[in-house]
């Protein structure tokens, strides 16, 4: 009955912050992000495990629809330039970060392009 309650309780806060967000204009997996990061501190919360296939299934997926919903293809179109920009830095760092970590975790000389994208 207790894992009820936490559920009923997350809900209800999930609610609540969406509320605030809409109030702030705000976006609201803004406010979700930052109540999760918070609720992670809670010392008597339950401790319960996710695969991670599904929390993306459940959480990433949805939130990802909701945003390509509300987008103004009218505004994608006006900053292409920058969104496209942002996007291929944002992927080449990931990429980078991803490779030196591995190397420095794993020690592997990357020979070659091809073995470091095997890698990763």
């Amino acid at each position: 009955m207790l894992a009820f309650e936490w559920i009923i309780g997350l809900l209800l806060g999930a609610v609540l912050l969406s509320a605030l967000a809409r109030r702030l204009q705000v976006p609201y997996p803004t406010f979700l992000a930052i109540g999760g990061m918070l609720l992670a501190f809670v010392p008597s919360g339950p401790s319960w495990t996710l695969e991670p296939d599904l929390a993306l299934a459940l959480f990433v997926a949805p939130v990802l629809l909701d945003a390509a919903f509300d987008t103004s293809l009218r505004d994608l179109r006006n900053n292409w330039l920058p969104v496209s920009t942002l996007v291929f830095i944002a992927v080449g760092l990931t990429t980078a970060s991803v490779a030196v970590l591995v190397h420095w975790l794993t020690s592997v000389a990357f020979r070659s392009v091809n073995t470091a994208l095997f890698i990763i």
